[in-house]
């Protein structure tokens, strides 16, 4: 069997530049087939084989992932399991306008040259969210295609800033939903201020288990996950704010100004006084 070219011209309204599917099942075998657009897809419930790229791999409940442009796939039904998705397409123009809006600190490439497409899996709460929001798109009137638009482009903004920027996607994929979740809460200003003691708290895990944990997902420790965090945070608050370094310093978590300066030097090259005077831009109003 051959493999079915599908098109934008064919599927995707110009005008909304979006094309949504919500599959309740899957009551037989999809036909393989690729695409001239992109695509969005979130498994909501169950399970289901999923073919890609000449690969096989089983997608649990909460996958989320960003499928490109001649991607070959089809998914096949795992017996004595379901599977519930939500397809959201798009066209080219549209993830080129995004990539520009985005700039090139986002690296798209990174996102687009792989073999296998951009994939995570989402806790619980994060597949909720999700799933709103893409239901949210849909219930705007077919009538209100400027309105469907933009609300398009707001939502893939969310998600490519929240799910697959390069922060996110640079984790190993088989990280834990455990840790992926307090990953997110640690960038939380509250939380990385003050340190090791709400991480172990939040973690619910043994200091020696999430040590391990860092290590084998991150290459790193706790706390240098943590001083990282709290490093650029406070090298924002430099190159913004007219703030005392002092106060900066305990702003983002450091109780040891000396200890401030011996990790700032080490991680930018400079002290901080040097790192403010080469990046601090004056506005005047």
């Amino acid at each position: 069997m051959g493999v079915l070219r599908m098109t934008a011209e064919g599927l995707i309204d110009p005008e909304t530049e979006t094309h949504y599917a919500f599959h309740k099942s899957l009551k037989q075998i999809t036909f393989i087939h690729c695409h001239d657009f992109f695509e969005l897809f979130l498994i909501t419930h169950g399970q289901v084989m999923h073919i890609i790229n000449a690969r096989r791999e089983i997608l649990p409940e909460g996958t989320f992932v960003f499928m490109r442009p001649d991607d070959v796939h089809s998914y096949e039904k795992i017996e004595g399991r379901d599977c519930e998705l939500i397809n959201l397409a798009f066209p080219r123009r549209t993830v080129l306008d995004l990539f520009n809006y985005l700039g090139k600190g986002f690296r798209p490439q990174r996102l687009l040259k792989p073999a296998m497409p951009p994939r995570l899996i989402l806790s619980k709460s994060e597949t909720a969210l999700v799933k709103a929001k893409l239901e949210q798109l849909h219930t705007i009137p077919h009538t209100s295609k400027p309105e469907r638009r933009t609300q398009l482009r707001i939502l893939l903004v969310d998600f490519f800033s929240r799910y697959f920027s390069r922060r996110r996607t640079r984790i190993r994929k088989s990280i834990p939903d455990w840790l992926d979740w307090l990953l997110q809460e640690m960038h939380k200003k509250e939380n990385f201020a003050q340190g090791l003691a709400v991480m172990q708290k939040l973690s619910r895990r043994s200091p020696e288990h999430l040590s391990r944990m860092f290590k084998t997902h991150l290459g790193a420790t706790p706390t240098e996950f943590v001083n990282e965090l709290r490093l650029d945070y406070a090298a924002n608050l430099l190159a913004s704010t007219d703030e005392t370094i002092a106060f900066i310093a305990m702003e983002a978590g450091f109780e040891n100004l000396s200890h401030f300066y011996h990790l700032f030097k080490k991680r930018f090259n400079l002290p901080p006084k040097r790192f403010r005077a080469q990046n601090k831009k004056t506005a005047i109003p």
